[in-house]
């Protein structure tokens, strides 16, 4: 078997493919450095309290990478799986989400404010 990883520029996996359910220390480091904390729109939940998130779901083929994982608290992972909310990574490399029957993404940003605005801090 192969197995397809992606170092940083240290030679840290941030992409170990299918090879881990759950994530590395160096990409738990990466997303807490990216989403501060719980990523849903407006969560003030520190890093600590949050879990990474698969965005494509480890039961449908999902890999163990930075760019398929993101921080949510047990709340908001809970309202990912069962709630009809839908997360993705936008071209900014960041969490954008989808309300369910809503089609306008949101993007959380590290002051934790709700907000439409590709541009806020």
């Amino acid at each position: 078997m192969i197995t397809k990883i992606l170092l940083d520029n240290h030679a840290v996996p941030l992409q170990v493919g299918r090879e881990f359910r759950t994530v590395t220390p160096a990409i738990r480091k990466a997303l807490i450095a990216r989403d501060k904390g719980c990523a849903f729109p407006g969560c003030g939940c520190p890093a600590g309290w949050t879990d990474a998130h698969h965005i494509t779901f480890w039961s449908h083929g999902g890999e163990t990478s930075l760019a398929n994982t993101v921080l949510l608290c047990r709340r908001h992972h809970n309202y990912i799986h069962h709630k009809g909310w839908t997360v993705f990574l936008g071209h900014d490399g960041h969490p954008w989400f989808i309300a369910p029957g809503k089609t306008e993404p949101m993007r959380s940003h590290a002051r934790r404010t709700l907000t439409n605005e590709p541009l806020a801090a």
